[in-house]
């Protein structure tokens, strides 16, 4: 039992040094970018991730389904796969940027639609996107009446 206690202690104080030596400012700007060596690590700041961390992580993410389509879903797919602390995952991700001025939503709307069309992995993705989208305009419809 002593045993069990102590490794759990040390993968812990592991996965907090781990995730203060991490550049996240790079880390996540090539996410954004679409760089397939940092989607790659998506798994790896996943699992050291605060709440913060894992939400810019979902942002550029969802920046990366139209830089780097395939790269972006290849990620999500492994992502989905396991229980994070803090990282939500394809559900969060393909819904783009909800809280932004329009003109931004409706870019990333028809950037990552068209990304997403042109593969045959992004159909979850795109059906997600689409359902955010139409309840996004009818939100806005409901406020102008």
């Amino acid at each position: 039992m002593r045993r069990l206690i102590l490794l759990l202690l040390l993968s812990g104080m592991a996965a907090s040094s781990m995730a203060a030596t991490i550049n996240w400012p790079d880390a996540l700007k090539g996410i954004a970018a679409g760089e397939q060596y940092w989607l790659d690590k998506a798994p790896e700041l996943a699992k050291v991730a605060n709440v913060q961390q894992s939400q810019a992580l979902e942002d550029a993410l969802s920046s990366a389904l139209s830089s780097n389509t395939e790269g972006a879903l290849k990620a999500l797919v492994v992502l989905d796969s396991r229980d994070w602390p803090h990282f939500v995952g394809t559900d969060l991700v393909c819904m783009g940027p909800i809280n932004k001025q329009s003109a931004e939503i409706e870019t990333f709307y028809q950037r990552t639609r068209l990304a997403l069309l042109g593969t045959d992995k992004g159909a979850t993705c795109l059906w997600i996107l689409e359902a955010t989208y139409e309840e996004w305009k009818a939100d806005n419809a409901r406020k102008v009446k």
